[in-house]
């Protein structure tokens, strides 16, 4: 074989293998890209006039941040893991204006003396500089019942005496206790959107409520707890607020350091007010009182995640549409027969011969054939009367 020959023969190898590798590369398949998680957590849902809901969502990344700006037709909704027809309207809670009706329990009991009061302290007047005008603040100390430090304020009527006023008390800190009392008068406030924020060490001690009765109630007044733990002598009770925050769908934040409380309400803060409000009409789900799952997907082009809250579909005893049309029939019917009983009224008097004819003298109605008034005639004293008058 001549040397032209050999080289032609390499050349027309390395051609095909490269033919080969280019046509595997081709036939095989792109690979499905991975999107990273979201956290979704519906922590409100409002189900009073079902089918109508109102849902409160906070979206976080994988680092912890949160999702703002999201497009409504990136959400999806779910009952009972079954697609069904759910109208939606979803706004930016920032863009909302909604007020927020805050309650804040703080921990002043005796091992909270010194530094950890003062950076609670500190950590509600961050706090109270993140409200907007028609939020409210309430603050509660976690002793044996849960005392009042104030309640229902405005940020233009806080002031920051209250808070540097609180004092170290010597009563037990009966956190589940306390937290049931709190809850009675969040529960009779009128207001719709609310949060519940506790800062404490988790611990209790001889609350007359079990933590299992506690978590019971939690679960079934749908208010989010937000909690923040503070460690002073041990941590092994910091679970006790984490399982109020997950019942709840809040979130739980650890404070490594006594100097991180502020940060931590602040993040609190930026979470409720970086969220979304969805306003849902669900059809195709019959009000049956029965407990269901609604579920929250958001599928965009890096990242997705769902969440889920339990609602009750609520039987509501008389339509809302239903009573405002009768209302507005029952009006509709009285007008109408006032109008027919005139009408009949005026006929019924002009078959008798009675129009508007009056006698000049006493000046009661003549029928047209009377040639003179009878009642002038036979009733003397109502002439006199007139006349008189």
């Amino acid at each position: 074989m001549t040397k032209s020959k050999k080289i032609i023969s390499i050349i027309s190898i390395i051609f095909s293998i490269s033919i080969l590798c280019f046509a595997e590369g081709e036939a095989k398949p792109e690979e499905k890209k991975e999107k990273s998680p979201l956290t979704i957590k519906i922590d409100q849902l409002e189900y009073n006039d079902y089918p109508n809901l109102k849902a409160y969502a906070v979206i976080k990344n994988k680092k912890g941040e949160n999702v703002t700006s999201l497009a409504p037709t990136l959400f999806s909704f779910r009952v009972d893991n079954a697609v069904v027809p759910v109208k939606a309207k979803i706004i930016p809670f920032s863009m909302a204006n909604e007020p927020v009706d805050y309650s804040i329990m703080i921990s002043n009991n005796g091992i909270m003396e010194g530094e950890p009061l003062d950076f609670q302290k500190n950590a509600i007047m961050k706090f109270v500089e993140t409200m907007n005008e028609n939020d409210t603040l309430s603050i509660y100390s976690i002793n044996e019942e849960g005392g009042v430090i104030a309640e229902e304020l405005k940020k233009n009527a806080f002031d920051s005496q209250l808070v540097n006023q609180i004092e170290i008390t010597e009563a037990q800190p009966r956190l589940y206790d306390s937290i049931n009392n709190i809850i009675k008068k969040i529960k009779q406030r009128p207001s719709q959107r609310k949060v519940m924020i506790i800062l404490s060490d988790g611990r209790d001690q001889n609350s007359r409520f079990s933590k299992n009765e506690l978590l019971d109630t939690l679960s079934s007044i749908g208010i989010p707890v937000y909690s923040i733990g503070i460690t002073v002598l041990s941590s092994a009770t910091l679970s006790n607020l984490d399982e109020m925050s997950q019942i709840t769908n809040g979130t739980y934040y650890y404070s490594r350091r006594l100097k991180d409380i502020p940060d931590n309400i602040k993040l609190i803060s930026d979470s409720i007010k970086q969220g979304y409000i969805l306003n849902l009409k669900v059809k195709k789900v019959k009000a049956d009182d029965l407990s269901h799952i609604l579920e929250l997907r958001v599928d965009e082009l890096e990242s997705e995640g769902k969440g889920t809250k339990a609602f009750i579909a609520l039987k509501q005893p008389f339509p809302k549409w239903l009573k405002i049309f009768l209302i507005i029939l029952g009006i509709v019917l009285i007008i109408a027969v006032i109008i027919l009983f005139i009408l009949y009224r005026i006929i019924k008097r002009r078959n008798m011969g009675i129009t508007k004819r009056r006698c000049k003298i006493c000046g009661n109605i003549m029928k047209d054939n009377w040639e003179s008034c009878p009642f002038c005639k036979y009733l003397p004293d109502i002439k006199s009367k007139k006349k008189r008058s």
